[in-house]
């Protein structure tokens, strides 16, 4: 970024709202009937109370306090509009963070969740809002064409990966979860090696603070799914498959392969001169 647009980002940067845990205001659900021998008038009330709710907001301010998710939900998300990035209590819990896990534990696994969210302020999609979430040009013409460059060799990079029967990820509908992913690692082992831990090289069981790291950083995404689940997300969903959403990053930072000493001759080595680097 040239100086110009390295300042609006910045403003943008210290201009998230930053929610976390739960929100300071609880939904009232007075008005819901509930009842474990009618399920279907169940939904029927809920559904009225909601469409009673989104009423209400007509000719109003918009409540910039309301959520997007409920605080048990094990997710996070960032919304340009209101420029803000969410973590609720649900996944504010291992394996995503533990309090009495050691820094390399918490960074790799909460911290690069954190630093994803905040990527995405700055995504193919979320570079597109300014700081107070408006639809609006902030880039200059000649740093954004640099990055639809470098965006464009995320995209074939993860379209070279494949699963199945050689069915291969869609690296133009994941680029925005992509570029969070990738931007998210990084951010999250900067933050790391400035703590004590991550300055150091004590092992615990067995593995240094950076190998703790990654190995934190992947373990959050394990997961089995059917093949024909798959297939679906493939074409669908706008997150790459878990193993690619850890490869991906892990393949094109140096500090992976000098934690675990890979050498240039592994299969999955990527050389440096054709590592992805966005920002």
């Amino acid at each position: 970024m040239t100086p110009d647009t390295k300042k609006k980002a910045l403003e943008k940067l210290n201009a998230f709202i930053k929610k976390i845990g739960y929100p300071d205001k609880w939904k009232k659900y007075d008005d819901v009937e509930v009842s474990k021998n009618t399920y279907y008038a169940n939904l029927k009330s809920a559904n009225k109370h909601a469409y009673k709710e989104m009423m209400d907001k007509l000719g109003k301010n918009v409540d910039k306090s309301e959520w997007g998710m409920t605080p048990p939900t094990v997710n996070a998300y960032y919304n340009p509009s209101f420029n803000e990035i969410v973590f609720p209590a649900g996944i504010l819990q291992f394996p995503f963070f533990d309090f009495s896990a050691d820094d390399a534990i918490n960074y790799g696994a909460i911290g690069a969740v954190i630093g994803h969210e905040m990527t995405h302020g700055f995504d193919d999609q979320g570079r597109q809002y300014d700081a107070v979430g408006n639809l609006k040009e902030w880039w200059t013409k000649a740093d954004a064409d640099k990055f639809k460059a470098k965006a464009g060799k995320v995209e074939t990079f993860y379209n070279n990966f494949s699963l199945l029967d050689k069915q291969h990820v869609n690296g133009s509908l994941t680029l925005g979860e992509n570029l969070a992913d990738i931007g998210g690692l990084n951010i999250a082992y900067d933050a790391f090696k400035l703590t004590e831990q991550g300055k150091g090289d004590k092992k615990i069981d067995g593995f240094t603070p950076d190998q703790r790291f990654f190995l934190s950083f992947a373990q959050v995404w394990r997961i089995k799914t059917r093949d024909e689940s798959m297939r679906v997300r493939l074409k669908t969903d706008p997150h790459s498959p878990e193993m690619f959403r850890v490869n991906g990053p892990v393949y094109n930072m140096e500090a992976f392969y000098k934690a675990f000493n890979i050498p240039a001759t592994a299969k999955m080595y990527v050389a440096p001169a054709n590592r992805l680097g966005v920002w």
